[in-house]
């Protein structure tokens, strides 16, 4: 119950900090030519500041410091096998979104983008997924994992991931459509994460560079203004990943890896 208490708890508190940037989503506008809605930026932040609250409420400042420094404990991730995962399977996806609506007349080119502008980006999403991260995986995952198990745990994340980029969504002009397909999308990442997160032993700095990866992989695939929000890429992002968390559960029994998780 204590478990269940501390998750329900933080998610109230997001919500509550969430929905006036929510609000005022159509008023703050976008960034430049990345479309990026401007209040992403501190929706982006909103769940490490409530699972720091709550650490320092309940442990002190010592235990939120805990909780950031795993988020960058680049030494927790050792295995080379699992760090070509986190780090190859984001351009995958999206290259492979790229690809498939091709087949069905799409002619938009793979162009090339800007290293510098890449590396720039690189930095910004590593700290918005940071921002996330910390209170998804690092503080609210434990709890929901020991209710409801690794892949309940993922499906109450996803909804809560996807609800929360809803109004920026909409912001930026997107369909009702997208909306639902990023639904998939959602649930299909968060198994995807949650199985790297079990294989990585239990790597909060895994989840920050993978969240930021596929952030940076939807601007490195598709460099041309907007062209990442097409419908039928989005589309075709959100059942790739799908095809390989379905994968992901066939090989694991839908397990995702649960027993070697450690947090």
């Amino acid at each position: 119950m204590k478990s269940e208490r501390s998750a329900l708890v933080f998610f109230l508190w997001v919500l509550a900090l969430a929905v006036p940037l929510w609000l005022a989503s159509g008023r703050l506008g976008v960034i430049g030519p990345l479309r990026i809605p401007v209040s992403d930026l501190a929706l982006g932040f909103t769940p490490m500041a409530v699972a720091l609250g709550l650490r320092v409420w309940s442990g002190g400042w010592r235990a939120a410091a805990g909780l950031v420094a795993r988020a960058f404990d680049v030494a927790a991730l050792r295995d080379p096998r699992w760090i070509a995962a986190v780090i190859l399977i984001p351009p995958v996806l999206y290259l492979s979104s790229w690809g498939a609506p091709r087949l069905f007349g799409f002619d938009d080119p793979l162009l090339t983008p800007s290293l510098a502008r890449l590396a720039a980006l690189f930095v910004l999403f590593l700290a918005l997924a940071a921002g996330e991260e910390i209170g998804w995986m690092g503080y609210a995952f434990a709890p929901l994992r020991r209710r409801w198990g690794a892949l309940g745990g993922s499906l109450v994340l996803a909804l809560a991931w996807w609800a929360g980029h809803l109004p920026s969504m909409a912001a930026v002009g997107a369909s009702w459509a997208d909306m639902a397909w990023w639904l998939l999308g959602a649930i299909a990442l968060r198994i995807i994460m949650t199985w790297l997160y079990a294989a990585t032993g239990a790597s909060l700095f895994a989840m920050v560079l993978f969240h930021a990866l596929l952030n940076l992989s939807r601007i490195a695939v598709f460099p041309a203004t907007g062209a990442h929000y097409v419908s039928a890429y989005q589309v075709a992002s959100h059942v790739m990943a799908a095809v390989f968390a379905l994968g992901v559960l066939g090989m694991t029994r839908e397990r995702l890896g649960e027993a070697r998780s450690t947090s």
